[in-house]
């Protein structure tokens, strides 16, 4: 079942959001858009696991994140809502993808851990954040490309976040700005990354390129489920995306 967040017609820019739980229970992702004027924050995080903890602290951190960011910035967003993860005696592990769009600026994008965030300018589609994982790590340390380990070892480590909001500082967030001739972002959990495949993302984007909702609601139905590698079932996280467009001339 696909969770609708309507399109406001507040400001230029336009927003769809959706999300569908995995098939494992509870739902431990979480999003939150806010508006400011013409202004907009918003936000996608990925809690690791099901406790009850995190799925409730997933709940709350996403409009912290997005309310903060919207006052002091993406920084001050993560890590405010990332200090909330001590409120709890078994603090969860989440990661979080922070997005700020206006007119006549670039998009701002803050992260920390795994979730991730796209540019698409009209023909190419980029990622623009960094994966914060162990796999990522072994592939790439003080400044330059390095081999601590096979490249086929790396890649088992690609879902282990190194890093998550309970983390988030001043030294481990990540920042970068989206150009302003990029009408297109999307802000995706892992459920999105890892098991839509490339070439649907392409696809739905031609498609759906001027429907933020219909490409939101696109995106999280064409996640395939995964086995799992312990139990050989069939798997799908669950999957999260918000896309932000603002108009082209």
């Amino acid at each position: 079942m696909t969770t609708r967040h309507e399109n406001e017609q507040l400001s230029a820019i336009t927003v769809g959001a959706a999300q569908r739980p995995g098939t494992e229970p509870p739902c431990a992702d979480g999003f939150h858009v806010h508006r400011k004027r013409d202004r907009v924050t918003a936000a996608v995080v990925d809690g690791a696991g099901h406790r009850d903890e995190t799925v409730e602290f997933v709940a709350h951190a996403p409009g912290v994140i997005t309310l903060m960011g919207m006052i002091m910035g993406g920084l001050v967003g993560l890590t405010t809502a990332g200090r909330m993860a001590e409120a709890y005696d078994r603090p969860s592990h989440v990661s979080a993808v922070y997005a700020s769009m206006e007119p006549g600026r670039p998009t701002g994008i803050h992260w920390i851990g795994d979730c991730r965030a796209y540019g698409w300018d009209g023909t190419t589609l980029t990622q623009w954040s960094t994966d914060q994982t162990m796999g990522q790590w072994l592939r790439w340390n003080g400044g330059k490309t390095i081999e601590i380990v096979p490249a086929e070892v790396a890649e088992t480590q690609d879902n282990l976040a190194r890093l998550g909001l309970r983390e988030a500082t001043e030294m481990t967030c990540r920042q970068v700005e989206i150009p302003e001739d990029v009408p297109l972002v999307l802000l995706v959990s892992d459920g999105i990354s890892d098991q839509v495949p490339e070439e649907a993302w392409r696809d739905l984007i031609r498609r759906y390129e001027t429907d933020p909702q219909g490409l939101a609601d696109a995106l999280v139905a064409a996640a395939r489920d995964g086995i799992d590698d312990e139990t050989g079932e069939p798997y799908r996280d669950d999957a999260t995306v918000v896309v932000l467009r603002r108009p082209t001339a």
